[in-house]
């Protein structure tokens, strides 16, 4: 098992924004894997941190269950909408928790469970998910919106798309420039513009997409581009 297994077993199917996962859970390696991909991202940056519950919502309990169980946490189901738990029983003060859901997107609904917990005097730590759709901007709408540091942040396994802030590498070998990274300015459905020469100045020049080869957020960690 490698990495490869998403490119297989995550389905997309043309003009259409949304992912199957169903192949990918349905094998039991390929699950595993994706589970230790999770784990593997997180641990790291779960150490100095007593995180003590682990939160997903209603319909959406899979990677959280088995994040859960690997890590040996309780998980509460909330959904936000119709203010399941909002007594407050399964969480206090004392809890620190991690919110955890199959995919990210526009990111609305883990806005509105984090609002909750907070309301309930819990704290939550940060976000971890499978999929990351990275046109819908879920990620810097939750740290954009939510009024407390979140320690472990957002963090995901799988990204697709691109979006207006990222930085993408291009191989330009072809013609002797080997390697470059653009940050990217504009996002077309078959195009984006990026700041060719990254000055204080943007200057925009397109590319196709298909000539990218990693995105990133912070020029840092790099990961392989799909659409």
């Amino acid at each position: 098992m490698d990495e490869s297994v998403f490119d297989r077993l995550i389905i997309s199917k043309p003009g259409d924004p949304y992912k199957d996962i169903n192949p990918l859970l349905s094998d039991k390696d390929a699950f595993k894997y994706s589970v230790d991909c999770l784990i593997e991202k997180l641990k790291p940056l779960l150490e100095g941190h007593n995180v003590t519950k682990i939160v997903c919502p209603a319909g959406d309990t899979t990677f959280a269950s088995a994040l859960a169980y690997t890590l040996g946490l309780g998980v509460i189901i909330l959904n936000p909408y119709d203010g399941l738990i909002a007594s407050g029983d399964y969480l206090s003060s004392e809890d620190e928790v991690l919110i955890v859901g199959s995919a990210l997107c526009g990111g609305s609904v883990y806005f509105s469970m984090y609002t909750l917990i907070e309301d309930m005097g819990a704290k939550v730590l940060g976000f971890a998910f499978l999929i990351e759709k990275l046109a819908h901007r879920g990620r810097y709408k939750l740290l954009d919106s939510v009024s407390t540091e979140l320690p472990i942040g957002v963090v995901t396994v799988v990204k697709y798309g691109v979006t207006v802030g990222n930085f993408v590498r291009f191989d330009c070998s072809h013609n002797g420039l080997g390697i470059r990274e653009f940050r990217v300015l504009r996002v077309l459905d078959n195009e984006i513009g990026v700041n060719w020469l990254d000055g204080p100045k943007p200057c925009e020049k397109i590319f196709p997409k298909t000539r990218i080869i990693q995105i990133s957020f912070d020029k840092k960690h790099w990961d392989k581009y799909r659409e």
